[in-house]
């Protein structure tokens, strides 16, 4: 410790010493006199005390902490003082000026001064040192080598093309704030793709000549980094890629040939870049161990530079070790370790790949066996099996690719509850000479039917709480015998009394008699005996009696509006004690 250090050390512990058997009222000039000493301010003064162990003892007053101040008022003067920031995470307001603004607007009832606003902001939890913090997160976790795949690009800002040359961008020169030199060696800028496997941590990594990124360069690393090159372990094809929302990744021809191959991709918001954090790092890595050497050693092409590349990762995926917690391992080692027939996809050629980026999934009607008739390309059409598709209907359309995999399968498209895509194979069915499918029922021998689908499941629901029947066979039967729906519970005409009793009243309108001066004549024609015993057969008291009797009085018939006389005379027969009149019937004789 310095001298002046123990002078000031000897001073405070003897001010201690002073203060702690002082009386009460005279420790005012033995503060004032260290202050003169010392050139420093009480609160300093008393800090200082503090550090060599110094405590006045007094009772803490019994509102500490409390502050007038209420939590919404910290809130928006936090918010005001965090609106001014940069995106660079600078804080341009003043807190002085944030609290003037707070105040001057009525979101602040009274001054108070920035320290003081600062220790609330800090214990509310809002001050802008704690806001500017990234969220916290939780570990990842890939199941097998090629589960997931992490995929970023980046423009190497150390070299560039010029005359058919590698060299040193200078910054000083070639940078934002001069844009006139920076597009005129925009084309010949170096582009650096990476992909990095999450489960054992081998890079792959090229470098483009290229302005920025784009469709086909995209296409060329992909297929790059799948398809098995020499000298290197990893390849296959990924079952998930983690990737930005850049302009190339999320083209149509990309997504595309992604969704025929079947890989999932998810690409992080902006400015998360902790979601696809390792193959971050990996272009820190590749920035700061590769291209560092590249200062001492003289590059005249991209190949050049790509076979460098290729040699360092050599070394860096098959020689150095990952170091992970308190696991350590070889990053090739542990692909060739955990890798396995299943979960290595082999990728289809080039050639078809650059076709799978303009094909696109076809729709195809379900048949009422649960079926889709699909041809693939080059191949013969034939029916396969959707039943174990979850949600498929019969009638309804679903979306169909073909499998490039596993031939000639296919793949159902269809979305989970968490709105993802997912892809479900569908094996094509064999049949038999006579065109019958190998798998179905045979007669007097099985019977199959199928599961019941959602429709199913919901036709059966319906017709329970109608008819309490499952069966849709006994719930129309019971429609048929005239039961009620829910047993007469639903009363289906009481919306229509509501609504009609707030229908309005209207007045009754006084009208004209319309005056016709030759009223038409209209002569209906008398109904015929048979017509009038054919309407009279229907009424209960029918009978030959009564048949004789008609036929009797009204031989040639009688006009329509004379049938209610008839009715009468034959009630006065009925209920008279005079018989009905006897018609003579012929009779056989042999």
């Amino acid at each position: 410790m310095h001298a002046g250090q123990l002078a000031e050390h000897d001073l405070l512990r003897g001010l201690a010493d002073q203060l702690a058997s002082a009386a009460h009222g005279t420790r005012g000039p033995l503060v004032q006199r260290a202050m003169q000493l010392l050139g420093c301010s009480r609160d300093a003064l008393y800090r200082k005390l503090h550090s060599v162990g110094w405590h006045s003892k007094r009772r803490p007053r019994s509102d500490k902490h409390d502050s007038r101040v209420t939590v919404a008022e910290v809130e928006v003067v936090a918010g005001i003082h965090l609106a001014s920031a940069k995106a660079t995470g600078k804080i341009n307001l003043p807190l002085t000026d944030a609290i003037d603004i707070a105040l001057a607007n009525g979101k602040l009832r009274e001054r108070v001064s920035p320290s003081t606003m600062s220790r609330l902001m800090r214990r509310h939890g809002c001050h802008p040192s704690q806001l500017q913090r990234p969220s916290a997160h939780v570990p990842m976790r890939s199941l097998h080598p090629n589960h997931v795949w992490q995929l970023d690009a980046s423009i190497c800002v150390l070299y560039y093309l010029r005359n058919g040359q590698m060299g040193v961008l200078d910054e000083r020169i070639y940078n934002k704030r001069k844009p006139a030199n920076l597009a005129r060696i925009l084309p010949d800028r170096v582009l650096r793709y990476a992909i990095t496997d999450h489960r054992s941590g081998v890079v792959i990594a090229r470098y483009y000549q290229a302005a920025g990124e784009d469709q086909h360069t995209l296409f060329q690393f992909l297929m790059w980094a799948m398809h098995e090159q020499p000298g290197r372990v990893m390849h296959g094809v990924p079952w998930m890629l983690v990737w930005d929302a850049g302009s190339a990744n999320q083209s149509h021809g990309i997504r595309n040939l992604l969704d025929n191959l079947t890989i999932r991709h998810w690409a992080h918001v902006p400015g998360n870049s902790r979601a696809k954090g390792q193959v971050e790092c990996i272009h820190n890595v590749i920035e700061r161990k590769f291209e560092g050497r590249l200062s001492f050693q003289p590059i005249h092409s991209v190949e050049a530079l790509n076979a460098h590349l290729d040699t360092w990762l050599s070394w860096f995926n098959g020689v150095a070790e990952l170091r992970r917690g308190s696991h350590r391992h070889v990053r090739n080692a542990k692909w060739q370790q955990e890798i396995r027939t299943e979960t290595l996809r082999l990728c289809p050629p080039t050639d078809e790949c650059a076709l799978l980026m303009t094909s696109r999934p076809v729709e195809r009607k379900v048949s009422g066996q649960l079926t889709v008739l699909f041809a693939p390309k080059g191949g013969a059409s034939g029916s396969y099996d959707v039943s174990q598709v979850p949600g498929v209907r019969a009638g309804e359309k679903v979306n169909v690719v073909a499998s490039v995999y596993r031939a000639p399968n296919i793949f159902v498209v269809a979305k989970d509850e968490s709105g993802s895509t997912r892809y479900f194979e569908c094996e094509r069915m064999d049949q038999d000479a006579a065109g019958l499918f190998h798998g179905a029922a045979v007669f007097g021998e099985s019977y199959k039917a199928q599961a019941d689908s959602d429709v199913d499941s919901a036709r059966k629901s319906a017709h329970h709480m109608a008819y309490g029947e499952t069966e849709s066979g006994k719930a129309i039967d019971a429609r048929k015998k005239g039961r009620v729906a829910f047993n007469g519970d639903i009363d289906s005409f009481k919306d229509v009394r509501e609504k009609a009793a707030l229908a309005p009243a209207f007045m009754r309108r006084p009208g004209t008699t319309l005056d016709v001066p030759n009223p038409m004549q209209v002569e209906l024609r008398p109904l015929t005996l048979v017509e009038i015993l054919t309407r009279l057969s229907r009424e209960p008291w029918w009978s030959l009696d009564v048949s004789r009797a008609v036929q009797t009085w009204h031989p040639e018939g009688l006009p329509e509006d004379e049938i209610p006389q008839l009715l009468a005379r034959i009630e006065e027969l009925l209920a008279g004690p005079s018989p009905l009149p006897h018609t003579p019937r012929l009779v056989a004789v042999r």
